[in-house]
């Protein structure tokens, strides 16, 4: 199983998302390549089985550099891959969430996912992170990893 976990990251929050539900990952046996979606080259999407797809909350919802990028690829054929998506957000009432949005494209190109939505909440605009929510996404990372031993 190749997996890619593609991200946005302003403040650098969802990248540490990003890099410790890898750890997890490979400390279940998988192989993963972790990228920003601005240095990701679509074309290289079948070279995968299971995206992992996160981004900041903005607005109440998608950073404009997700929504461009989930644009360009939600008409790709991608219905033998899984994923999961995570998010960073605050946690004040009416946020919004970008995991809903992403979950929404995953829908549209039929991508069924592996685990629940993932969630990390961010203690201010620009961070910190909730105190456990990196050892949190190794966890979820390990999780994810079974579950795709269990199905290789």
């Amino acid at each position: 199983m190749k997996v890619i976990i593609l991200y946005d990251s302003k403040f650098g929050n969802t990248k540490k998302i990003a890099i410790y539900l890898t750890r997890g990952l490979e400390s279940g046996g998988i192989h993963v390549d972790t990228v920003s979606i601005q240095d990701f080259n679509i074309s290289e999407l079948n070279n995968y089985d299971v995206l992992g797809i996160g981004g900041p909350t903005h607005n109440r919802g998608l950073s404009t550099p997700m929504k461009l990028f989930l644009s360009k690829i939600k008409h790709k054929k991608l219905t033998e891959k899984k994923g999961f998506v995570f998010e960073t957000k605050l946690s004040v009432p009416f946020s919004g969430s970008a995991v809903k949005k992403i979950s929404k494209y995953m829908k549209i190109m039929k991508i069924p996912q592996l685990h629940p939505e993932i969630s990390a909440v961010v203690l201010g605009k620009e961070g910190p992170l909730e105190d456990n929510a990196l050892s949190k996404m190794e966890e979820i990372g390990l999780d994810i990893a079974e579950k795709l031993n269990n199905i290789s």
